[in-house]
């Protein structure tokens, strides 16, 4: 729909314009053009009378297809300084490796039990249960420790 001045909704066009540009902030043409109700050519010349009376400020993009507002406020949020470099927290892992020590004496114990099978037979069983019980709590050492003490450099 193209507007002239002599058109009887001229003014409500400009005030329509001025509040989807100024108060809705939108800067694309086409979607200027689709809230207001009229053509792009229109919608031009409108908002180069509104720069010439003074009611916006703002200017066209070189392919005319955005009207971008010169008057934008920049926000009073503080700025914060991007850190590339994740901090890692340092953990004492001390006790994952007491316990992978504890279950990795204890396996060796147990061998040294299974090996005395000539001494009693019943060294055999309690070597084999030595090793069971050293390889299990030398399980949870190792993942206790893998969960705690990350790598330096992650990627």
């Amino acid at each position: 729909m193209t507007i002239d001045h002599m058109s009887p909704d001229y003014h409500n066009y400009r005030e329509r314009l001025y509040e989807i540009v100024a108060v809705s902030k939108i800067s694309s043409i086409e979607m200027i053009c689709e809230h207001a109700g009229i053509d792009e050519e229109s919608t031009r010349e409108l908002l180069t009378e509104l720069i010439d009376e003074g009611s916006i400020n703002g200017s066209f993009s070189e392919d005319g297809s955005r009207f971008f507002l010169s008057d934008v406020k920049v926000s009073d949020a503080p700025v914060l300084m991007r850190n590339d470099d994740p901090e890692i927290k340092k953990v004492n892992t001390r006790s994952a490796k007491i316990i992978s020590i504890i279950g990795l004496s204890s396996l060796i114990l147990g061998w040294v039990f299974q090996r005395l099978t000539s001494i009693h037979q019943g060294m055999e069983n309690a070597g084999v249960a030595l090793i069971m019980i050293g390889l299990v709590v030398m399980t949870a050492g190792c993942i206790q420790f893998s969960k705690e003490n990350p790598p330096d450099k992650l990627r």
